[in-house]
């Protein structure tokens, strides 16, 4: 059989109810979701304005001439914007950690010994950056 588990409440110390209002602070976003699923409306994700902005100068490894267009929605942020190779931004926290995590895979041959016998094998080597954010200030919320 089965337990239950146990149900948390969805109003925290501060008062926020996802019934009455929106979320106002990043706290009440997981709240607001967990609502939402439970009655089968729409999850939020915070925008910009809830993050403090840093000012980077943006680099685009491959095709460095191209502008790059991204969408970003997730648990922690909704951002659309176009970030051109060279140009210097204000972007929130969330955006930069983001671009500095995309990456490609570089794979080589290694060999490896199996048993008593040397064998190769193509494996994961390391990895690439696809895009740098270098940060140049901190900007205040």
């Amino acid at each position: 059989m089965a337990k239950k588990l146990k149900e948390e409440p969805l109003i925290n110390e501060d008062g926020y109810d996802p019934e009455e209002e929106l979320p106002s602070k990043l706290e009440h976003f997981d709240i607001y979701n967990r609502w939402a699923r439970k009655n089968k409306i729409p999850v939020k994700s915070p925008d910009e304005s809830f993050y403090p902005k840093m000012k980077v100068r943006f680099q685009r490894f491959q095709q460095p001439e191209n502008v790059l267009k991204c969408y970003i929605r997730n648990k922690q942020i909704e951002w659309k914007g176009q970030l051109r190779p060279g140009g210097t931004y204000d972007l929130p926290v969330p955006v930069i950690k983001w671009l500095n995590s995309i990456s490609e895979p570089i794979y080589a041959e290694v060999k490896v010994n199996d048993g008593g016998e040397t064998i190769t094998e193509t494996r994961q080597v390391g990895e690439r950056a696809r895009f740098s954010c270098q940060p140049l200030e901190l900007m205040a919320m």
